[in-house]
């Protein structure tokens, strides 16, 4: 018995550093899954915005044409999960979620999900999985 529970204890550790699973969830009634959200200025000016994720924490960030920048959250499956973001760009302004319950269809529901989005001077883009091949999609003006 002392073998099987050391053994147990092993494969834990193990898919805790494979996967990145948190010992802290509880695997009973929830899944913990991690967003990834990813924007890309493809305009001519610098794009400011500040995003509010779980939890109330904020991120910030203020990227030049051509960059990208990368954030992750994590979440309960089950939990109504979005995110807002107000963006910043030469004279325009806008708030939209770059993530929601939406946003599903377009960047996955499963453990680990990725919302692409492109702003260029004409809106916002995301990059769609669900169409065949996938592509980016207009989805709001500015």
């Amino acid at each position: 018995m002392k073998v099987f529970f050391a053994f147990l204890f092993v494969i834990v550790i193990i898919a805790r550093s494979v996967w990145g699973i948190r010992l802290d969830t509880n695997f009973q009634t929830n899944t913990l899954k991690q967003y990834n959200i990813s924007i890309n200025d493809v305009g001519l000016w610098a794009l400011g915005f500040e995003c509010e994720i779980e939890g109330g924490e904020r991120v910030s960030r203020l990227i030049n044409p051509g960059d990208e920048s990368l954030f992750e959250f994590h979440a309960n499956d089950g939990d109504a999960t979005f995110v807002p973001c107000d963006f910043y760009w030469s004279k325009n302004d806008r708030n939209i979620h770059v993530y929601d319950d939406s946003l599903k269809k377009q960047c996955g529901d499963d453990l680990v999900n990725t919302c692409k989005w492109k702003i260029s001077s004409d809106g916002f883009y995301v990059y769609d999985i669900s169409q065949n091949p996938p592509h980016f999609v207009k989805m709001y003006d500015w």
